[in-house]
């Protein structure tokens, strides 16, 4: 069974035959075992890769490598599952066999992949910080979200053909998804139950914010595509602006849209009215800062324009059910 893995998936460095990191990961990447971790030799840099086989059909790598030379790793995986990557350092160039483009992917960016495709990845410059979460899943995970849509969505031909498409910058709601999975307390069978529920709502965010914006979301004609295209827009705006957002007033001219249509086409397309979704977006990137950036509570609703301490509690704790103070402790 070791050897049947070793043979399908395999790492190299296309300028190094005996690159001592190479030997590493393929000895974890062949291996079946819930959990397998390394080390990286210090003759070539300092960090770590995580490998976790949930089951067969779901397995994570997380790593958070740097490496003292410009670097250049292969792999082919000769794998029928689809891998989604999430760059969470410094970014690195990707190529995929048989194609000549090369993609940047930059910090906080996601792409999406078959699994059967050679890729090669390679640092900007030597010091490079590789540190990112990659989640291998099987198609039928997808299927099993669309089983009730139509047949013909664009999802399908997504995860079709020998395609990587790179996505734009990470939201606050996945990568809160992302730190509970690389930061799981639970051991053994409780972690594997744990990150198999953590790797299908990731799956499923991830579709409903990246997939659907191509305008394969249903809306049974109440949203033309010129003001889906325009709320799109008005959400952005809004993600990158959480802390101080403009009024519905400001918004609806920078789209270009009415008032009315603004309000009542974002509930329709988001599922939530304009306010209270900054509210919760707002409280999604509070609790990651709290959590990832070990940030005290002042600081961190403070950055996402709270200054309302107390009301910013009342928010976080109708949201997380308790207080962020409490909640900084357990962290």
């Amino acid at each position: 069974m070791r050897e049947n893995a070793a043979k399908k998936y395999q790492i190299f460095n296309p300028h190094d035959e005996i690159c001592p990191i190479c030997a590493e990961l393929n000895h974890i990447y062949a291996s079946n075992l819930f959990h397998n971790e390394m080390q990286v030799p210090a003759t070539v840099g300092e960090g770590y890769c995580r490998r976790i086989v949930v089951k067969p059909s779901m397995k994570i790598s997380i790593s958070d490598i740097t490496f003292y030379e410009k670097m250049t790793i292969g792999e082919k995986q000769g794998s029928s599952l689809h891998s989604l990557a999430f760059c969470l350092g410094e970014g690195f160039l990707w190529r995929v066999e048989g194609n000549p483009k090369e993609y940047g992917i930059a910090c906080g960016e996601s792409c999406i992949f078959n699994s059967d495709q050679g890729i090669s990845i390679s640092s900007h410059h030597p010091g490079s910080r590789f540190l990112g979460i990659c989640v291998e899943f099987d198609f039928d995970i997808i299927t099993s979200f669309m089983q009730h849509k139509r047949k013909d969505y664009a999802y399908k031909s997504l995860f079709a053909g020998r395609n990587i498409l790179c996505n734009g910058k990470t939201s606050p709601g996945i990568r809160l998804i992302l730190n509970d999975m690389m930061n799981c307390r639970y051991r053994e069978h409780l972690k594997k139950i744990y990150l198999e529920g953590k790797i299908l709502e990731l799956v499923a965010v991830y579709l409903d914010e990246a997939v659907f914006e191509d305008g394969t979301r249903t809306v049974a004609g109440k949203v033309s595509a010129y003001d889906r295209e325009a709320l799109y827009k008005a959400r952005n705006i809004l993600d990158e602006n959480l802390a101080a957002p403009p009024t519905l007033g400001k918004l609806a001219k920078l789209i270009c849209l009415n008032e009315y249509k603004l309000k009542t086409g974002f509930k329709e397309l988001f599922g939530l009215p304009v306010h209270a979704y900054i509210i919760d977006k707002r409280l999604e990137l509070a609790r990651l800062l709290i959590e990832d950036q070990k940030l005290r509570v002042t600081e961190a609703a403070l950055l996402v324009g709270y200054n309302d301490l107390s009301y910013f509690a009342e928010k976080f704790r109708g949201k997380y059910g308790v207080n962020p103070s409490q909640y900084s402790k357990n962290r």
